[in-house]
């Protein structure tokens, strides 16, 4: 037996596994690269969508109180043209949550 030792005894199979070995390092710093760009974009994106998710919620919010504006602007036409009908319908609505109250604390 020589005195040679097993890294001495095999050259090209140490270049390649050093080959190897920078091989892996630079794949995992190109996937660390390509996921911190990949993030970078997703998060450009999900602020987009957020930001046009904030205006459709704001136009929505206006229509519907547009709407309330109104039928609150119809409800106090019908009140100023029909006092004591008003009147009328209020007491019988306030009788009748009066009934349904009293039945449900009785149960």
């Amino acid at each position: 037996m020589s005195n040679q030792t097993p890294s001495s005894s095999f050259p090209s199979t140490q270049r390649d596994l050093s080959n190897l070995k920078q091989t892996a390092t630079d794949a995992v710093s190109d996937i660390a690269s390509s996921v911190g760009d990949h993030a970078s974009k997703a998060k450009g994106q999900l602020k987009k969508l957020a930001g046009h998710a904030q205006e459709e919620g704001t136009e929505q919010l206006d229509q519907v109180k547009g709407q309330l504006c109104s039928v609150l602007s119809a409800a106090r036409d019908y009140v100023s043209e029909r006092p004591l009908a008003s009147i009328g319908v209020a007491l019988v609505v306030g009788f009748l949550f009066g009934l349904a109250r009293r039945t449900t604390s009785r149960s």
